[in-house]
C-alpha cells in the first residue's frame, strides 16, 4: 500500500514537471516572437536598500508564518488570519513598489513574482492562479493608467510576463496541493496508527484478565471490580442481552436485576466473604424484555490471594424454565378440563331445570314484580354456564374438528367483530396480513382464541391505540401476533399469565388465557409473550403442516 502511494506521488510530480516544461519552452518562442531580440537585457540593477528592506520585510512574515504552529491548535480562525496576512503583505509591497520604481517598469514588476510564490506555496494551486490573474491585472492596470496605452497593446506588451506568473503560480501550487494532501494522509494514517496501538493495548490487558476464565465461552462472561462496576463482557453477553461492550463496561453488576433486592443481598454476603454464589437470576435485556439466567459468580484473587476482581458466568435458561412452566400450565389446565368433564353433566343439569323454572315463572302475571329478580337470576345462571363451557375446553382430550384453512381468510371474517370491539374502547384495529400456508385449524378454536387475546389488548390500552394483528412466517413457523400499546406486563403478573383463575381484572375468571393456552396445545402450538412499558405482544407460533 505504501510503495503503490509512493509509486503514484511520483507520478504526480512528473506530471507537474513535465507540463511546467513544455509551458515553459512555449513562452521562450512566444518571448522570442514578441520581441524580436533574445538577448536583450529586462532585468535592470536593484537597489540595495530597498533589496534589503524588502527581505526583511518578507523574513518578518515568514517568521511569523513558522511560529503559528507553536499558538493554540484550537483557534482556527487565527491561523486564519496569520495566513492571509502572509499572502497579502506582498502583494501590497507589489503595488506599493509601482510607485516607487515608476521610471523602472521592469525592475518594479520583478517582484510581482513574490506574492504568486506565496500564495501558491501557501494556500495551492487555485490561490496561485487568482493571485497570478490579481499581479497581472496590477501590471496592465499600471500600463494602461499610467503610460496611457490602450488595453491590448498593454496586455500584448506584458503577455510573456504574465502567462510566467501563471506557470509559476500554476506550478509552485500544484505542488504544494500534493503535499499537502500526502501530509494529510500521512497524519491520518499516523492516528489510525495510534487508535490501533491503544486499542491492541487494551485488548492485551483484557487479554491478561481473561485468560485464566476464559478462551471461546458459550455462556455468558462478566468481570467486575470489587464494588460492582463492570470492565469486561465476552460476546455472548451482548448477543443474550443486545448490550454492546461500550455500553456496559462502568455500570453496575446487579443492575439488571434491581427487582431481586433479597437475592442480591445474599449474592453481596456471599462473594463479598470470599465464597462463590450460584443460584437463577432474572435479568432485563435492552429492549426491556426479562429472561432468566443461572450464574456462578465467584471472587477473583490475586497472586496474593487477594480478591481484586469479581467473576459471572452465567447461561441463559429462559427457554427451560418457559418449557418447564408452558408443561406444568398445561397439566394444571388439562386437570382441570377433566374434572370440569366429569362433574360438569352433573352441575348443568339442575341448572337448566332451574333456568327452565325462572323462565317460566317470568311469564306468569302473579310474580311479575320479581321479573327483574327473575331475569338477573338467569344472567346469572348463564354466566355459571359458559364458566363451564370454559373449563371444558382446557381438557387435552377435547375433540377438535380441525380442517386445513387459511388462518388469513379466518382473521378477514373476525375483521368486523373485532372492529366493534375496538369501536367501543375507543381503539382502533390494523392487520398486517402476510402471505402464509394454511394451517390445519378448528375454526371455533382460532376463533375463541383471537378473541380473547384481542379484547384483553383493548382493555390493557388507552382510548385512541392501536391494536396490530400481524401473520408472518418465520423459521418455518406461521405466526400470529397480537400486539397492544399499553403499558406493559409487570414481570410478577407475568410470571402466572395462562394461569387458571389468576386475573387482575374486577369481573374476570381468570380463564381467557388460560384458554388461549389450551387450544394452542391442541393446535400443537406455543405461545410466547413479550412486554415492555411500551406494550406487550402475545405470538402464537404454529408448525406447518408436512
Amino acid at each position: 500500500m505504501g510503495l503503490e502511494k509512493e509509486t503514484q506521488r511520483k507520478s504526480e510530480l512528473y506530471e507537474y514537471l513535465t507540463t511546467t516544461h513544455m509551458l515553459c519552452i512555449f513562452i521562450l518562442i512566444l518571448d522570442m516572437i514578441l520581441s524580436k531580440n533574445v538577448f536583450k537585457s529586462i532585468y535592470p540593477a536593484i537597489n540595495f536598500r530597498l533589496f534589503v528592506l524588502t527581505n526583511l520585510i518578507g523574513f518578518g512574515v515568514v517568521f511569523l508564518y513558522n511560529t503559528k504552529n507553536q499558538l493554540d491548535r484550537q483557534n482556527p480562525k487565527l491561523h486564519t488570519c496569520i495566513d492571509m496576512a502572509y499572502v497579502t503583505l506582498p502583494l501590497f509591497m507589489a503595488i506599493i513598489n509601482f510607485y516607487i520604481f515608476k521610471t523602472s517598469l521592469y525592475y518594479a514588476k520583478t517582484i510581482l513574482f513574490l506574492p504568486v510564490l506565496i500564495a501558491s506555496s501557501v494556500k495551492g494551486k487555485d490561490t496561485g492562479l487568482t493571485m497570478s490573474t490579481v499581479c497581472a491585472a496590477i501590471l496592465v492596470f499600471y500600463k494602461v493608467a499610467g503610460e496611457r496605452r490602450p488595453f491590448l497593446q498593454a496586455l500584448e506588451s506584458e503577455l510573456v510576463f504574465i502567462s510566467m506568473l501563471y506557470v509559476v503560480g500554476w506550478f509552485t501550487g500544484g505542488l504544494t496541493d500534493i503535499e499537502s494532501q500526502h501530509r494529510k494522509q500521512l497524519n491520518a494514517n499516523l492516528q489510525d496508527l495510534r487508535e490501533e496501538v491503544a486499542r491492541r493495548e487494551q485488548a492485551e490487558e483484557q487479554l491478561r484478565k481473561l485468560s485464566s476464565a476464559l478462551e471461546q465461552s458459550p455462556s455468558i462472561v462478566v468481570i467486575a471490580d470489587t464494588g460492582g462496576r463492570i470492565e469486561y463482557v465476552n460476546q455472548k453477553y451482548t448477543q443474550v442481552t443486545g448490550y454492546l461492550p461500550e455500553e456496559t463496561i462502568g455500570g453496575n453488576l446487579f443492575a439488571a436485576h434491581e427487582c431481586q433486592h433479597p437475592e442480591i443481598h445474599a449474592l453481596w454476603s456471599a462473594v463479598n466473604s470470599g465464597r462463590e454464589w450460584r443460584g437463577e437470576l432474572l435479568s432485563q435485556k435492552k429492549n426491556g424484555e426479562f429472561y432468566w439466567e443461572y450464574a456462578l459468580i465467584s471472587p477473583f484473587r490475586n497472586s496474593d490471594g487477594v480478591i481484586t476482581h469479581l467473576l459471572k458466568v452465567a447461561e441463559d435458561v429462559t427457554a427451560r424454565k418457559q418449557m418447564e412452566k408452558e408443561m406444568a400450565r398445561l397439566e394444571q389446565l388439562n386437570l382441570i378440563g377433566e374434572m370440569a368433564a366429569g362433574i360438569g353433566h352433573e352441575i348443568r343439569n339442575p341448572m337448566t331445570t332451574v333456568r327452565g323454572f325462572l323462565q317460566l315463572l317470568c311469564g306468569k302475571k302473579e310474580f311479575s314484580k320479581y321479573r327483574e329478580y327473575f331475569s338477573l337470576m338467569i344472567d346469572e345462571l348463564d354466566r355459571a354456564n359458559s364458566i363451564i363451557t370454559e373449563y371444558l375446553s382446557m381438557a387435552k382430550n377435547k375433540p377438535v374438528d380441525k380442517k386445513m384453512q387459511s388462518l388469513n381468510q379466518l382473521l378477514s371474517t373476525m375483521a368486523p367483530l373485532i372492529e366493534a370491539d375496538a369501536i367501543k374502547n375507543d381503539n382502533y384495529i390494523k392487520m398486517e396480513l402476510s402471505d402464509i400456508p394454511d394451517l390445519l385449524l378448528d375454526e371455533k378454536e382460532i376463533r375463541q382464541l383471537v378473541l380473547n387475546l384481542v379484547r384483553n389488548g383493548l382493555e390493557a390500552m388507552p382510548p385512541g391505540q392501536n391494536l396490530i394483528i400481524k401473520t408472518y412466517m418465520e423459521d418455518n413457523e406461521v405466526i400470529l401476533s397480537v400486539k397492544d400499546q399499553g403499558h406493559g406486563i409487570e414481570p410478577g403478573v407475568l410470571e402466572k399469565i395462562g394461569t387458571p383463575f389468576f386475573t387482575t381484572k374486577d369481573n374476570g375468571t381468570g380463564l381467557g388465557l388460560a384458554v388461549c393456552y389450551s387450544i394452542a396445545a391442541r393446535h400443537n402450538a406455543s405461545i410466547k409473550v413479550e412486554t415492555s412499558p411500551k406494550g406487550t405482544t402475545f405470538y402464537i407460533k404454529f408448525k406447518v403442516p408436512a
